[in-house]
């Protein structure tokens, strides 16, 4: 099988962290495979990690097709040139192994091990080490399972970069004596996934910051994206670039039977397309992500959700006309996680970034900060009645006393995304907390928002992993825009 262009691209490369995210078909297990073998071969006394997200799909999909790899191109035979779960024969080269048993680790005949594991129990692989690590369909894992169980194990040093070629070797130093040069040790990580709008791979090798360039790239069936940046190689790509490798008419076929969105993300790699389904419908983030400067002679508009975990929110607007046009521009979001998820030291954040800029502030929010407090004497509002005081006027203090309908909020929110009144609403890129959750806010089955619970690893404690700068966003834009709000939902 012929590598394609993206393949070869991750094949070559020498980065330690590196993406191939591409359409369905793209060879991306096959590429594993190629990979895997490499190193197999050449490093006898590395250890490698392949993984997946869950058992059924590392037993049934991932290693069949490596297996199938390591046969078509290395000519390898199981019980032959490697064991699976067991105690290796006497013939195969055991040196550099300490294992009391091998349950979860593939042998090879020349030293060479490879654990396998799938990321729904990432906590297994503690304690072990790995020279790198190759996952599959990374777009269902969790962060916390590849960067902070998978990416730390990576540190067996086994492979190196030569200092003077630039290629990969075996040795840890180049040349002797005076003239020795230390190589760098590699251990790379391989995450090969197909398309999914998951946040966390976005932000990490910032697809959502260079939107764009991936969109110019993706749907020239002669080209692709890649990019190359600190320790990081990215690869986007469409299904095209494997057709030779696949059956006739494949390609036409998911196309065909495929709505435009879904055939976007399977055969053109578009790791930004919906999955159906959101709360804010009309949010694009092509049209509305725009990079405004904060006006100094304006007011700044602040709008305050309590909730304090995963982090405590405000987010901040300024609103003007041009000419029939209201503008609406969010320049910035502020997001304390504990220690300092307080009222008050958000408030203090806030006076810290803009308080010598600042000409007025006008605050909205959550109507239940009216009620409680957090972990003070005093309810939320007059926490930031006393700290915003030098910046108030008498008709600061926007909060309702009532949360506006679930219901209506979404559908006049989508109209002011919609531009429908003539506002037009813009969003700095800085402000991640509130684009994700534009993006990522289902609805339930009633149409309200759908605020799936997550619970943190550390403390064991459950929350609402979305909706909360969004929360805010519809809190200040019902009240700004109250009269229109009224006559159009009554």
């Amino acid at each position: 099988m012929k590598l394609s262009r993206p393949q070869q691209y991750i094949a070559t490369s020498t980065q330690d962290v590196n993406l191939m995210l591409c359409g369905v078909g793209s060879g991306k297990t096959h590429l594993g495979g190629v990979i895997s073998g490499y190193y197999i071969e050449n490093f006898p006394t590395a250890f490698g990690f392949i993984g997946a997200n869950t058992h059924e799909q590392l037993t049934t999909s991932t290693l069949y097709r490596l297996r199938e790899v390591w046969a078509e191109l290395f000519g390898w035979r199981e019980d032959i040139h490697y064991v699976v779960n067991k105690k290796p024969p006497k013939r195969f080269n055991t040196k550099g192994h300490n294992f009391d048993k091998y349950h979860g680790i593939i042998s090879f005949w020349n030293g060479h091990v490879i654990f396998k594991g799938s990321l729904d129990n990432a906590k297994a692989h503690d304690g072990k080490e790995f020279s790198y690590a190759i996952l599959d369909e990374t777009k269902d894992s969790r962060e916390i399972d590849v960067k902070e169980t998978i990416l730390t194990r990576l540190r067996k040093e086994a492979i190196y970069i030569d200092a003077l070629t630039g290629q990969l070797t075996r040795e840890a130093v180049n040349g002797s004596g005076k003239d020795a040069t230390p190589n760098k040790a590699y251990t790379p990580i391989y995450i090969l996934t197909s398309p999914a709008n998951v946040p966390w791979i976005n932000d990490w090798f910032k697809l959502t910051d260079n939107q764009a360039d991936i969109l110019a790239k993706i749907y020239d069936k002669d080209d692709f994206y890649l990019n190359e940046f600190d320790d990081k190689c990215v690869v986007v790509a469409s299904t095209y670039h494997n057709e030779e490798n696949l059956p006739a008419g494949y390609i036409d076929k998911i196309l065909k039977n495929n709505n435009e969105t879904t055939a976007n993300k399977l055969i053109y790699g578009n790791p930004f397309v919906k999955s159906g389904g959101e709360f804010y419908s009309s949010f694009k983030r092509t049209k509305h992500v725009k990079r405004i400067p904060y006006k100094e002679h304006l007011p700044i508009h602040v709008s305050f959700d309590q909730n304090v975990t995963p982090y405590i929110t405000a987010t901040l607007y300024q609103i003007w006309t041009k000419g029939k046009q209201t503008i609406v521009n969010q320049f910035d979001e502020v997001c304390l996680p504990n220690p300092n998820n307080k009222t008050s030291k958000l408030c203090l954040e806030i006076i810290r970034r803009y308080g010598k800029r600042c000409e007025g502030i006008f605050y909205y929010g959550d109507p239940s900060g009216r009620k409680r407090d957090t972990r003070t004497n005093e309810h939320d509002y007059k926490i930031v009645d006393r700290i915003f005081r030098p910046w108030l006027n008498n008709k600061s203090c926007r909060v309702p006393y009532v949360h506006p309908s679930i219901l209506k909020r979404r559908d006049f929110t989508n109209n002011i995304f919609e531009a429908l009144y003539d506002i037009h609403f813009y969003i700095s890129p800085d402000c991640k907390h509130s684009i994700t959750d534009f993006e990522q806010v289902k609805e339930d089955k009633n149409g309200k928002k759908e605020k799936k619970k997550k619970r943190d690893p550390e403390t064991g404690a459950t929350y609402e992993q979305y909706g909360h700068t969004s929360d805010s966003f519809d809190y200040f834009i019902c009240e700004i825009f109250k009269p229109l709000y009224e006559r159009n939902f009554r």
